[in-house]
């Protein structure tokens, strides 16, 4: 096989991960979110709603923004520990929204344990499965070592080499 057929071969695995990451993340977030919406909720229906709309949208967010990144960061490095890094990245925002939107209700109404709970399974808990899942799948189209994709070879920039710019 030619090189640029193993390119073009390792490119088209990663995209066709990129893919299913995305369409398969999406639906396990939306099926966690659904079965965790089912658990009852004391107090204003409201609120429970509200909570439980914020995680649908982090999934859908989630779901597109995840390959997105994913893609970029396999662009510039195409191995598992650039993978784990764009986990971070896409795990931080999650949390560090989830932790503010409850730090400010813990601090004004209480922590309430049955509440707190319901809440972070229907608010972070579906994003964050969607991200998750998202990596789970691009670790198997990622190989470890030397089955990653072949890179280009760099160029020699000796002295010999003719300069582009005018000379005076």
């Amino acid at each position: 096989m030619s090189r640029e057929a193993a390119t073009l071969r390792a490119y088209g695995r990663l995209l066709l991960g990129l893919v299913a990451a995305g369409a398969l993340s999406f639906v396990a977030g939306f099926g966690f979110a659904e079965m965790a919406g089912r658990i009852p909720c004391h107090g204003e229906g409201l609120g429970c709603n509200i909570d439980a709309a914020v995680g649908a949208y982090g999934v859908i967010i989630a779901a597109v923004l995840g390959p997105i990144i994913y893609a970029v960061t396999l662009l510039v490095a195409q191995n598992r520990i650039a993978l784990g890094g764009a986990l971070v990245v896409l795990l931080i925002p999650i949390a560090g929204f989830y932790l503010l939107a409850e730090g400010e209700h813990w601090r004004y109404v209480g922590f309430y344990p049955y509440a707190a709970l319901r809440t972070f399974m229907v608010m972070m808990l579906p994003p964050v499965l969607t991200v998750l899942v998202q990596w789970l799948i691009l670790r198997i189209a990622v190989r470890s070592g030397e089955g990653a994709a072949p890179r280009a070879e760099p160029r020699d920039n000796s002295l010999s080499d003719p300069i582009p710019f005018p000379k005076e």
